[in-house]
């Protein structure tokens, strides 16, 4: 009988440490608006902060075109390896010549550590737009360089905590 018990017992740790574990990110969306007096129009802002609370650290950037369903490795190409003018991403890593600005959807990255936040604070005058929320790419780095093969220096992410967008 005692057996048992403990059998249950166990079990029933185990559902409520399942249930009770935190997913590796969370993505919260704050949304507020007002009244802008001195442009005479109605503002939307909306915060998407993501809190990564993983052991391992992941990437995310701006896609030049709407994500939809397409896989990782199609993002990860999109940014990296398609052509954007005269360079793609990659060449312009490799290239020392090269003075990196941030460009949204050409060389803007952000390395999210281990219980880390980062926030996209983007500024709309559409409230039921989703332009940049269609955009935004949440990868994990490790997955980044392995398609890549190259491991990506701290220089080329940006540094701060949060980048503020207008639409």
């Amino acid at each position: 009988m005692k057996t048992v018990i403990y059998i249950f017992l166990s079990g029933f740790m185990f559902c409520n440490l399942e249930l009770n574990a935190q997913s590796p990110l969370q993505i919260d969306i704050v949304s507020y608006n007002y009244f802008n007096g001195i442009t005479g129009h109605k503002q939307t802002i909306d915060n998407y902060k993501i809190t990564n609370n993983s052991n391992e650290e992941y990437l995310t950037w701006l896609s030049l075109v709407p994500v939809n369903n397409k896989s990782n490795i199609e993002l990860i190409r999109d940014f990296f390896k398609v052509r954007k003018g005269d360079f793609n991403y990659v060449e312009i890593m490799y290239d020392e010549f090269v003075n990196m600005s941030i460009d949204i959807g050409y060389t803007f990255i952000r390395k999210i550590s281990s219980s880390e936040t980062f926030s996209y604070i983007i500024a709309k005058t559409n409230s039921n737009s989703t332009f940049y929320q269609d955009r935004i790419v949440v990868i994990k780095k490790n997955e980044v360089e392995q398609c890549l093969k190259l491991c990506i220096e701290e220089r080329y992410f940006f540094q701060l905590s949060s980048i503020f967008l207008t639409e």
